[in-house]
Protein backbone atom coordinates (compact mmCIF):
# COMPACT_ATOMS: atom_id res chain seq x y z
CA UNK A 1 0.00 0.00 0.00
CA UNK A 2 1.30 3.52 -0.77
CA UNK A 3 2.24 5.77 2.12
CA UNK A 4 -0.96 7.12 3.68
CA UNK A 5 0.08 10.72 3.17
CA UNK A 6 0.96 10.02 -0.45
CA UNK A 7 -2.37 8.27 -0.99
CA UNK A 8 -4.24 11.12 0.65
CA UNK A 9 -2.50 13.69 -1.57
CA UNK A 10 -3.26 11.62 -4.65
CA UNK A 11 -6.95 11.35 -3.87
CA UNK A 12 -7.18 15.01 -2.86
CA UNK A 13 -5.44 16.17 -6.05
CA UNK A 14 -7.72 13.99 -8.17
CA UNK A 15 -10.82 15.45 -6.53
CA UNK A 16 -9.53 19.01 -6.87
CA UNK A 17 -8.93 18.30 -10.55
CA UNK A 18 -12.54 17.19 -10.91
CA UNK A 19 -14.11 20.16 -9.16
CA UNK A 20 -11.76 23.08 -9.80
CA UNK A 21 -13.65 24.18 -12.91
CA UNK A 22 -16.90 24.86 -11.08
CA UNK A 23 -15.33 25.58 -7.71
CA UNK A 24 -17.76 23.25 -5.94
CA UNK A 25 -18.91 19.66 -5.68
CA UNK A 26 -22.34 19.56 -7.28
CA UNK A 27 -24.90 16.77 -7.18
CA UNK A 28 -23.71 15.72 -10.64
CA UNK A 29 -20.08 15.62 -9.50
CA UNK A 30 -20.90 13.25 -6.64
CA UNK A 31 -21.07 10.34 -9.10
CA UNK A 32 -17.66 11.14 -10.60
CA UNK A 33 -15.96 11.64 -7.23
CA UNK A 34 -17.51 8.54 -5.64
CA UNK A 35 -16.53 6.41 -8.64
CA UNK A 36 -12.95 7.66 -8.45
CA UNK A 37 -12.74 6.89 -4.72
CA UNK A 38 -14.33 3.48 -5.22
CA UNK A 39 -11.79 2.57 -7.89
CA UNK A 40 -8.89 3.85 -5.77
CA UNK A 41 -10.05 1.70 -2.85
CA UNK A 42 -10.16 -1.35 -5.11
CA UNK A 43 -6.71 -0.66 -6.57
CA UNK A 44 -5.01 -0.06 -3.24
CA UNK A 45 -6.71 -3.07 -1.65
CA UNK A 46 -5.39 -5.20 -4.50
CA UNK A 47 -1.84 -4.24 -3.50
CA UNK A 48 -2.38 -5.39 0.06
CA UNK A 49 -3.65 -2.19 1.66
CA UNK A 50 -5.94 -2.44 4.67
CA UNK A 51 -9.43 -1.42 3.62
CA UNK A 52 -10.20 0.37 6.88
CA UNK A 53 -7.08 2.52 6.55
CA UNK A 54 -7.80 3.25 2.89
CA UNK A 55 -11.33 4.31 3.75
CA UNK A 56 -10.22 6.78 6.41
CA UNK A 57 -7.61 8.32 4.11
CA UNK A 58 -10.09 8.64 1.25
CA UNK A 59 -12.81 10.30 3.33
CA UNK A 60 -10.36 12.77 4.85
CA UNK A 61 -8.98 13.62 1.41
CA UNK A 62 -12.43 14.25 -0.02
CA UNK A 63 -13.48 16.61 2.77
CA UNK A 64 -10.13 18.40 2.68
CA UNK A 65 -10.30 18.85 -1.11
CA UNK A 66 -13.82 20.29 -0.96
CA UNK A 67 -12.88 22.62 1.88
CA UNK A 68 -9.80 23.86 0.06
CA UNK A 69 -11.52 24.54 -3.25
CA UNK A 70 -14.66 26.12 -1.86
CA UNK A 71 -12.61 28.06 0.66
CA UNK A 72 -10.88 29.75 -2.25
CA UNK A 73 -14.28 30.47 -3.79
CA UNK A 74 -15.56 32.01 -0.56
CA UNK A 75 -12.48 34.22 -0.26
CA UNK A 76 -12.81 35.37 -3.86
CA UNK A 77 -16.50 36.12 -3.40
CA UNK A 78 -16.14 37.86 -0.08
CA UNK A 79 -16.53 41.40 -1.36
CA UNK A 80 -20.13 41.86 -0.23
CA UNK A 81 -22.34 40.39 2.46
CA UNK A 82 -24.66 38.87 -0.15
CA UNK A 83 -21.79 37.33 -2.10
CA UNK A 84 -20.23 35.97 1.07
CA UNK A 85 -23.52 34.42 2.17
CA UNK A 86 -24.02 32.78 -1.21
CA UNK A 87 -20.46 31.46 -1.21
CA UNK A 88 -20.89 30.08 2.31
CA UNK A 89 -24.04 28.25 1.21
CA UNK A 90 -22.19 26.76 -1.74
CA UNK A 91 -19.34 25.77 0.56
CA UNK A 92 -21.69 23.89 2.89
CA UNK A 93 -23.33 22.14 -0.07
CA UNK A 94 -19.93 21.11 -1.42
CA UNK A 95 -18.79 19.72 1.91
CA UNK A 96 -22.04 17.78 2.20
CA UNK A 97 -21.64 16.39 -1.30
CA UNK A 98 -18.00 15.54 -0.58
CA UNK A 99 -19.07 13.53 2.47
CA UNK A 100 -21.79 11.84 0.43
CA UNK A 101 -19.41 10.94 -2.41
CA UNK A 102 -16.71 9.75 -0.04
CA UNK A 103 -19.05 7.50 1.91
CA UNK A 104 -20.51 6.02 -1.27
CA UNK A 105 -17.04 5.43 -2.70
CA UNK A 106 -15.40 3.86 0.33
CA UNK A 107 -18.34 1.73 1.45
CA UNK A 108 -19.06 0.28 -1.99
CA UNK A 109 -15.36 -0.10 -2.70
CA UNK A 110 -14.54 -1.90 0.54
CA UNK A 111 -17.61 -4.10 0.15
CA UNK A 112 -16.51 -5.15 -3.33
CA UNK A 113 -13.04 -6.18 -2.20
CA UNK A 114 -14.37 -8.29 0.65
CA UNK A 115 -13.60 -6.10 3.63
CA UNK A 116 -13.92 -7.75 7.02
CA UNK A 117 -17.53 -8.09 8.07
CA UNK A 118 -20.20 -9.11 5.63
CA UNK A 119 -23.90 -8.44 5.34
CA UNK A 120 -25.82 -5.75 7.17
CA UNK A 121 -23.60 -5.69 10.27
CA UNK A 122 -20.40 -5.22 8.29
CA UNK A 123 -22.00 -2.58 6.08
CA UNK A 124 -23.34 -0.66 9.07
CA UNK A 125 -19.89 -0.66 10.64
CA UNK A 126 -18.24 0.71 7.49
CA UNK A 127 -20.95 3.33 7.05
CA UNK A 128 -20.61 4.47 10.66
CA UNK A 129 -16.84 4.70 10.38
CA UNK A 130 -16.96 6.70 7.14
CA UNK A 131 -19.53 9.11 8.55
CA UNK A 132 -17.54 9.56 11.75
CA UNK A 133 -14.40 10.35 9.74
CA UNK A 134 -16.25 12.84 7.52
CA UNK A 135 -17.48 14.88 10.48
CA UNK A 136 -14.13 14.73 12.28
CA UNK A 137 -12.27 15.91 9.19
CA UNK A 138 -14.81 18.66 8.51
CA UNK A 139 -14.15 19.96 12.01
CA UNK A 140 -10.39 19.69 11.54
CA UNK A 141 -10.41 21.84 8.39
CA UNK A 142 -13.00 24.31 9.67
CA UNK A 143 -15.81 23.13 7.40
CA UNK A 144 -19.51 22.77 8.17
CA UNK A 145 -19.89 19.64 10.31
CA UNK A 146 -23.67 19.51 9.98
CA UNK A 147 -23.39 19.58 6.19
CA UNK A 148 -20.87 16.75 6.32
CA UNK A 149 -23.14 14.76 8.62
CA UNK A 150 -26.22 15.16 6.44
CA UNK A 151 -24.21 14.35 3.33
CA UNK A 152 -22.97 11.15 4.90
CA UNK A 153 -26.51 10.09 5.81
CA UNK A 154 -27.69 10.83 2.27
CA UNK A 155 -24.86 8.72 0.88
CA UNK A 156 -25.69 5.85 3.20
CA UNK A 157 -29.33 5.88 2.14
CA UNK A 158 -28.36 5.90 -1.53
CA UNK A 159 -26.15 2.82 -1.37
CA UNK A 160 -28.07 0.79 1.23
CA UNK A 161 -29.51 -1.69 -1.23
CA UNK A 162 -26.11 -2.26 -2.85
CA UNK A 163 -24.44 -3.24 0.42
CA UNK A 164 -27.12 -5.54 1.87
CA UNK A 165 -28.63 -3.22 4.45
CA UNK A 166 -31.96 -1.46 4.81
CA UNK A 167 -32.12 2.27 4.15
CA UNK A 168 -33.23 2.85 7.74
CA UNK A 169 -30.30 0.90 9.19
CA UNK A 170 -27.84 2.58 6.82
CA UNK A 171 -29.13 6.01 7.77
CA UNK A 172 -29.02 5.14 11.45
CA UNK A 173 -25.41 3.94 11.21
CA UNK A 174 -24.34 7.12 9.42
CA UNK A 175 -26.23 9.37 11.83
CA UNK A 176 -24.80 7.57 14.84
CA UNK A 177 -21.25 7.85 13.54
CA UNK A 178 -21.71 11.54 12.78
CA UNK A 179 -23.13 12.32 16.20
CA UNK A 180 -20.38 10.38 17.97
CA UNK A 181 -17.75 12.34 16.07
CA UNK A 182 -19.51 15.59 16.93
CA UNK A 183 -19.60 14.54 20.57
CA UNK A 184 -15.81 14.41 20.54
CA UNK A 185 -15.81 18.01 19.34
CA UNK A 186 -18.14 19.21 22.09
CA UNK A 187 -21.64 19.08 23.52
CA UNK A 188 -22.93 21.95 21.38
CA UNK A 189 -21.61 20.30 18.22
CA UNK A 190 -23.27 17.02 19.15
CA UNK A 191 -26.63 18.71 19.68
CA UNK A 192 -26.31 20.58 16.38
CA UNK A 193 -25.43 17.48 14.39
CA UNK A 194 -28.10 15.37 16.03
CA UNK A 195 -30.76 17.93 15.16
CA UNK A 196 -29.50 17.99 11.57
CA UNK A 197 -29.50 14.24 10.95
CA UNK A 198 -32.50 12.97 12.92
CA UNK A 199 -35.94 13.15 11.39
CA UNK A 200 -36.63 12.34 7.76
CA UNK A 201 -33.95 12.55 5.08
CA UNK A 202 -34.72 11.64 1.48
CA UNK A 203 -37.92 9.93 2.59
CA UNK A 204 -36.19 7.77 5.21
CA UNK A 205 -36.82 8.12 8.95
CA UNK A 206 -33.46 8.52 10.65
CA UNK A 207 -33.02 7.39 14.25
CA UNK A 208 -29.55 7.51 15.80
CA UNK A 209 -28.47 4.75 18.17
CA UNK A 210 -26.68 6.91 20.68
CA UNK A 211 -27.73 9.21 23.51
CA UNK A 212 -25.00 11.72 22.64
CA UNK A 213 -26.40 15.13 21.80
CA UNK A 214 -29.88 14.50 23.16
CA UNK A 215 -31.51 17.41 24.96
CA UNK A 216 -34.31 15.49 26.66
CA UNK A 217 -32.26 14.53 29.68
CA UNK A 218 -30.91 11.27 28.24
CA UNK A 219 -27.64 12.72 26.98
CA UNK A 220 -25.45 15.80 27.09
CA UNK A 221 -27.20 19.10 26.65
CA UNK A 222 -25.55 22.24 25.43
Amino acid sequence: MPDERELGRRIKDDIIGIIKGSGEITDATVVTVSSMIRQTVREVAATGGTTADIAVVAVRAAISAASEVVGTTVTAAGQTVAASAKAATLAAASVGNAAKAALIGVVTGTSEVGAAGVGAIGSASRIGSASRTAVSEASAVGADITAAAVGAVEGAIEIARDVAITAEDAASAAATGAIEAAGEIGDAAAVRVRRAVEGTINGVKVVAKTAIGRTDGAGSES
